[in-house]
């Protein structure tokens, strides 16, 4: 039996990878509508709170460029700034900090759920825009969002839907928000669970966790990525980015 987790805990794993990195200056922070990027190591981006969740005011912090990106990155260890833009700025420190991993080929979100969870039962945490071409091609899915569309599944199912899917994609976002251990703590042993969004952080430590694959993305083009994220636009209508998928090692998809 799996040893239930904290969120503490997870988000500890997180940065003490991100710290045992070589720490840099952070030479800049860019704030859009959708995302923050931050400038270290490499450019790393997590998406904002403040846009994911409507009742959360924004509250982008000042602070970042010139510190220690180790010490703004430790800001995920802070109760507070869970479900602020302050966690968004400290998640998109670690990406700058973690290296990509070196994996070839690139795997959009959509086209590996959509090979995972053919004719399985699947639950994804968070509305992502492939959801419909998912849905026709999985023998159940479940979307469970706390703002529910229509077709949606409200959040507060989780602890009852989540034991029945044998294949669970959730959003990085639930990093920020507090709610990422609590959803690992109910996915069955034997499930294949995808960690998946620009938030996702490429730390070793989380396969420990219970997630399987890191289906992250890497900004290969600086200066396009930065362009759009100050444009406004989302993770979707990016360019300069490549999404992949780093899998744990000696998983193998039933």
């Amino acid at each position: 039996m799996r040893t239930p987790l904290t969120q503490q805990a997870i988000l500890e794993t997180v940065v003490r990878d991100a710290t045992a990195t070589p720490d840099h200056r952070i030479e800049s922070v860019t704030w859009g509508v959708c995302l923050a990027a931050v400038r270290s190591n490499r450019t790393g981006l997590a998406s904002l709170v403040s846009h994911i969740a409507p009742l959360v005011a924004p509250d982008k912090p000042a602070e970042g460029t010139g510190q220690s990106a180790h010490q703004v990155a430790k800001w995920l260890l802070d109760p507070a700034t869970t479900n602020t833009d302050r966690a968004s700025l400290a998640m998109a420190t670690v990406n700058s900090l973690l290296p990509a991993p070196n994996i070839e080929n690139d795997a959009p979100g959509q086209n590996l759920l959509l090979s995972l969870g053919k004719g399985k039962k699947v639950a994804v945490i968070g509305h992502f825009p492939f959801v419909g071409a998912l849905r026709e091609a999985c023998a159940a899915c479940w979307v469970l969002e706390k703002r529910p569309k229509p077709g949606d599944t409200d959040a507060k199912e989780t602890p009852h839907i989540l034991p029945q899917a044998d294949l669970v994609a959730i959003t990085g976002t639930t990093l920020l928000n507090g709610t990422l251990a609590e959803i690992l703590n109910c996915c069955r042993e034997d499930a294949t669970v995808v960690l998946i969004g620009p938030t996702t952080p490429y730390a070793p430590s989380l396969f420990t966790c219970g997630i399987d694959i890191l289906a992250g993305c890497d900004v290969v083009d600086p200066g396009q990525a930065l362009a759009g994220i100050q444009a406004g636009k989302c993770f979707k209508g990016l360019t300069g980015t490549r999404q992949t998928a780093w899998t744990r090692p000696g998983f193998s998809a039933a």
